[in-house]
């Protein structure tokens, strides 16, 4: 009887987590050592820029948009930033508008918010704020700080960046240990194939909508 032959499935599952995620590795340990995790570390830069997150239809916002919006917010209080850039898809619940009017509800004048409601994806958000400076502060939860800071970077902005789910502003994260580490593993492998996609071009190709309201706007 001939011995039976090692399978190969346990070598191709690794050969494919490698392949999916060594980008996004080493976008990690390219960025690491500009990414904070307390407000009052963070230099000064003119703007914050806030990625949009889903908002609610009753108005509300979801954690992810309340953390996102609440760092800039406490960014600009502290003296760090001069201005915030609230960018996000007014075309789903008006989502830069709600966060931006938390902002002022939280005290921030209108006159230092800007709101951009053709944020649509990250590369759409980078683009928009290359347009205003070439620096700033980059305001999203940890997972999708790697991610937004090469975009932005590739975009003609350098900047720094504020881990927000490390400042304890949401009291949790969710209900139950197994539910917060498959969001985890969720949201690392989304994060992994955006960056391969982005790398290879095929994101921008495929996510062109602000682009497309963009020219439709310009005069004719």
């Amino acid at each position: 009887m001939k011995p039976k032959k090692p399978s190969r499935f346990p070598i191709t599952v690794m050969v494919l987590l490698a392949l999916i995620f060594t980008p996004e590795l080493l976008l990690i340990a390219r960025f690491d050592s500009r990414i904070y995790d307390r407000i009052d570390a963070v230099p000064f830069s003119r703007y914050a820029i806030v990625f949009g997150a889903y908002v609610n239809e009753d108005g509300t916002l979801t954690d992810a948009a309340l953390e996102r919006t609440e760092a800039a917010v406490q960014l600009y209080q502290a003296g760090r930033v001069e201005k915030l850039f609230v960018s996000g898809t007014n075309s789903s619940h008006r989502q830069a508008d709600v966060m931006a009017q938390y902002a002022e509800d939280r005290g921030v004048p209108a006159a230092d918010i800007i709101v951009d409601g053709l944020g649509i994806d990250t590369h759409d958000t980078c683009r928009h704020i290359a347009a205003l400076a070439s620096e700033g502060v980059i305001v999203t939860q940890e997972f999708h700080l790697p991610r937004a800071m090469y975009i932005c970077e590739r975009s003609g902005v350098q900047g720094v960046g504020i881990a927000i789910d490390r400042l304890g502003i949401l009291s949790s994260r969710g209900s139950t240990t197994l539910e917060i580490w498959a969001t985890r593993g969720i949201r690392a492998v989304k994060e992994s194939l955006l960056t391969w996609g982005f790398m290879l071009g095929i994101y921008q190709r495929s996510s062109l909508e602000a682009e497309r309201i963009e020219q439709q706007a310009l005069p004719e």
